[in-house]
């Protein structure tokens, strides 16, 4: 693709988001900052790596990327919690990537789309100012840089094998939005209907049935939702409970910069050493197995006690509700935004985010001693689930979309979220 000039940003659709950076440096400690070769101009012209102990930015397969401590923090990042080159250089010295945080873009149709990440604790709380004052710095941002990608031409699969037409598809998003915003019910009722619905088009002979005939059976399903929930989902088997925290380890188990460069020789003990993290995490037994990031001291048992949010209600549900939003309208749950996934496989994934982060979020309560979820811990699960929902190649392998495929059989995405979501069980 050319360099682009023009290209105008397409923010999520999130009316309630807003964000402005904090300075709470989590992104300076947390996470992984690939550069462009312009960025690494910048470094070398202002000559930035002079006083420093290592390498400003050191290769990571086939590209580059800023360099950490031995504690992970960015080289950068100085004792007082201020990037050394702000503070010496302004910002615009900073490299591409630290600027466009929290949002990631990919080039779609003539435009960059831009998903939010939810692992900056100010997007979670959504405090700043509204989300589209942002479009116009990320247009000068990516005014001179070039898509590392092919552009994205917009088309995904309605299921494996079956393309779906631009109309199908924004049937679907329309009938989705719709009811997720029905605010007459509770919000765990729309999140268990909208997997309800997931799986019975999963299962349905969808090449019958395109075009207004696809958006007359939207119709039929979604009027039925309302009677359909009168059924409750039952508890969830242990085969689907144990499925769920084999999940959970896939989403929260991240290798730092330095295992990532070092793994070598010991990529076969580092593997090793995952599987039997994930037979526990199966398991279910004892004290839950220490994570990146997350300082765990508790039992499963412990994490499975814990009840959902009591207080800060309106806050949680406004928050998963915000998250949702924000990956149907950047389109980052399906198609190229989600490993290649099709529309259903990538709904499916979703729903399941959703009782990945009602895990986490009890996993942090129950290490803090809470018997209750509040807001932080339900803003910890989102992030953490977050940081690797769309970054993490693991999560896209076939054995994770056989995992999905697997988890909507017997009405297992409704049971997992009546459990397992943040929120009230439905009404």
């Amino acid at each position: 693709m050319n360099r682009s000039r023009s290209l105008p940003v397409l923010l999520p659709h999130i009316p309630s988001q807003r964000w402005s950076c904090h300075s709470c440096t989590r992104c300076c400690r947390e996470l992984v900052v690939h550069l462009f070769d312009s960025d690494r101009q910048t470094i070398d012209n202002l000559d930035l790596a002079r006083g420093l102990d290592r390498p400003a930015y050191v290769r990571l397969g086939s590209q580059w990327v800023l360099n950490q401590r031995d504690d992970g923090a960015c080289v950068f990042l100085d004792p007082d919690g201020l990037c050394a080159i702000h503070r010496q250089h302004g910002i615009n010295a900073k490299p591409v990537a630290c600027r466009m945080f929290p949002f990631s873009v990919r080039p779609v149709r003539g435009a960059w789309q831009a998903s939010l990440r939810f692992d900056c604790p100010t997007a979670a709380a959504s405090k700043g100012e509204p989300l589209a004052e942002s479009a116009r710095g990320l247009e000068d941002l990516l005014r001179d840089h070039a898509a590392d990608e092919r552009p994205d031409d917009g088309s995904v699969e309605l299921v494996r094998g079956l393309r779906a037409a631009h109309e199908e598809f924004d049937q679907l998003v329309r009938h989705l939005t719709r009811w997720l915003n029905h605010n007459g019910r509770p919000l765990a009722d729309r999140f268990i209907g909208a997997a309800r619905i997931t799986t019975t088009l999963a299962g349905a002979t969808l090449d019958k049935v395109r075009g207004a005939r696809f958006a007359e059976l939207l119709d039929i399903l979604f009027d039925a939702l309302p009677a359909e929930l009168r059924d409750r989902p039952a508890p969830p088997s242990p085969r689907q409970s144990g499925m769920l925290r084999q999940l959970v380890f896939a989403h929260a188990e991240h290798v730092s910069l330095a295992e990532m460069r070092g793994l070598g020789p010991r990529r076969l003990l580092h593997r090793w050493r995952q599987l039997r993290t994930a037979r526990r995490f199966w398991r279910g037994h004892g004290e839950v197995p220490a994570l990146p990031q997350l300082d765990i001291r508790a039992t499963f048992d412990r994490v499975e006690a814990v009840g959902p949010a009591a207080g800060d209600v309106h806050d949680v549900h406004n928050l998963l509700h915000r998250y949702v939003q924000a990956r149907l309208s950047a389109r980052s749950a399906f198609g190229r935004g989600y490993y290649g996934w099709s529309i259903l496989d990538g709904l499916t994934a979703l729903w399941l985010s959703l009782a990945v982060t009602g895990w986490l979020a009890r996993c942090h309560a129950a290490s803090n001693g809470r018997d209750e979820l509040t807001f932080d811990d339900v803003a910890r699960g989102v992030g953490t689930m977050d940081r690797g929902a769309t970054r993490l190649p693991a999560l896209g392998a076939l054995a994770e979309r056989a995992r999905a495929a697997y988890l909507r059989r017997d009405d297992g995405l409704a049971r997992l979220l009546a459990r397992y979501l943040p929120v009230m069980e439905s009404r």
